[in-house]
């Protein structure tokens, strides 16, 4: 791996009014990457039929998808489980952006939208 530290606030600058979906790294095992997800947009909920996702929330506030329209609210310093076959996916909610680190694994990580 080059690069083994990496400042969010670094990665997130200059991103827009979209859902940003930023690679840290990716290898044949794991991959990490930052999701920035301004007020008001969403990551689509989702599955994925092989791979778990652990998403560590560093800022912002949203109502994360569990499936058949439930959610579950999530804020800074959360962590949110999804393993594989399990749906998940997040709408920002509040005035900031939706920022969280998703590590996923193993790979590939194939997304089936629900």
């Amino acid at each position: 791996m080059a690069d083994r530290f990496f400042n969010v606030s670094e990665v997130i600058k200059d991103l827009g009014a979209r859902a940003t979906k930023t690679i840290l790294y990716e290898n044949e095992r794991t991959n990490g990457v930052v999701w920035y997800v301004p007020p008001g947009e969403e990551v689509v909920a989702h599955w994925h039929p092989a791979t778990d996702d652990a998403w560590i929330i560093i800022a912002g506030e949203g109502e994360y998808y569990l499936g058949g329209g439930v959610t579950h609210p999530i804020k800074a310093g959360m962590v949110a489980l999804a393993a594989r076959g399990e749906i998940h996916g997040v709408r920002a909610t509040g005035p900031e952006p939706l920022v969280f680190v998703a590590i996923s694994a193993p790979m590939p990580v194939e997304m089936v939208k629900v």
